[in-house]
């Protein structure tokens, strides 16, 4: 009978990297939260996990299990290699600071089923009223509708708690009706067009959304630069990942 091959120390210490891995983007358990970017992590984390135990075995064998191997390996160093080109256009889309004369756009995210802003959007609040009271001239608009399990728009909910932080009613434009960034894109630069605002924009969103809301900022005709909120440490894993299909559906779509 043949014996059983162990493992090597080389993939124990290989292992390490997808456990770190899952367990990072296990973070979200804390608040309960399991969303499609968590379960992306775990699936690569998972499938690295098992190419670097199964994949030594399989070339030792040759043939199509040699082939196969290298095919796997192949695909799963691709899609890390591009993973990490989409994560270097996320960090670097942060540092594009905006100048004086900008018009402040603030994306709105999730409001809680008790009409106040979830977690994310607070952390959004809390940016754009930093900034309006650094720019005191600037305007504002805050862009987001109602979604099917949200009580009211999210711009009604950016609009009041904004007038909380003691920013101006006066200087707070209302647009509620977008569902996703690229209708908040399109629907505000109307709004600027209409109201003769600066065409450019100082887009407040977190932080590992700027680079998308930026080139959607783009193809509405704005000029967006970046004011970004820093992500809830806890959801960061589960939102970087979910920006990371996201990013991929949005250069297919560019390219086709």
């Amino acid at each position: 009978m043949q014996q059983k091959r162990r493992i090597c120390w080389q993939q124990w210490i290989l292992l390490l990297f997808p456990a770190a891995g899952f367990v990072w983007f296990s973070q979200t358990l804390r608040l309960g939260v399991i969303g499609v970017g968590t379960l992306l992590g775990w699936i690569v984390c998972l499938s690295a996990a098992a190419l670097i135990l199964l994949v030594p075995g399989m070339i030792r064998k040759g043939g199509r299990k040699r082939v196969a191997a290298w095919i796997l390996t192949g695909i799963m160093v691709a899609g890390l290699a591009w993973c990490g080109y989409l994560s270097v256009l996320i960090f670097s889309a942060t540092g594009n600071s905006p100048p004086d004369s900008a018009t402040v756009l603030v994306l709105g995210c999730k409001v809680d089923a008790d009409g106040g802003p979830s977690l994310s959007l607070r952390s959004r609040i809390e940016k754009a009223a930093e900034y309006l009271q650094e720019h005191p001239e600037a305007m504002c608009i805050v862009s987001g509708g109602k979604g099917s399990n949200e009580p009211v728009s999210e711009a009604s909910v950016m609009a009041q708690e904004l007038e909380n932080l003691g920013i101006e009613s006066e200087r707070i434009i209302q647009e509620d009706q977008s569902t996703d960034t690229q209708e908040n894109m399109e629907y505000s630069a109307r709004m600027i067009e209409e109201l003769g605002l600066s065409r450019e924009v100082a887009v407040v969103t977190d932080d590992y959304h700027e680079f998308r809301a930026g080139e959607l900022a783009k193809n509405a005709g704005l000029i967006p630069y970046a004011v970004p909120a820093e992500s809830v440490k806890y959801l960061f894993p589960a939102n970087y990942g979910r920006e990371l299909i996201s990013m991929t559906k949005f250069f297919i779509e560019k390219w086709i």
